[in-house]
């Protein structure tokens, strides 16, 4: 699924990367960066408004980072601030679409099986 992203290679080789973590634990191999991986793309289906507001926050919040002077002291005071706005009207947005409830059953049952052993 990676491959078919439209991210810079430099990107798609640290998620790769990320993807190769594993752990043992009581002699058997949990692949974590596999996981952890797939929860966030999960995430990223199922509420694409929520994660564009975020996007979108930092952002406006690293423009205002480069304002010459006070542009330090204005993204602290005012990154939060774009980061809960951001984070708010993405879901509003996930939030008033017809397929929502389809798609919040789909990212739980995509995890159903977790809790099920």
């Amino acid at each position: 699924m990676l491959e078919r992203t439209d991210l810079p290679a430099d990107v798609k080789a640290l998620l790769f990367e990320l993807a190769d973590i594993t752990v043992t634990v009581g002699g058997k191999i949990l692949a974590i960066g596999r996981k952890l991986l797939d929860f966030a793309l999960s995430l990223l289906r199922a509420f694409p408004g929520i994660a564009l507001g975020i996007i979108v926050a930092y952002v406006l919040a690293g423009v205002i980072d480069a304002i010459p002077l006070l542009g330090k002291l204005l993204r602290r005071i005012m990154g939060p601030l774009l980061l809960a706005m951001g984070i708010a009207m993405g879901a509003l947005k996930d939030f008033t679409a017809d397929d929502f409830r389809a798609r919040v059953d789909g990212f739980i049952d995509a995890f159903r099986a977790l809790t099920e052993a």
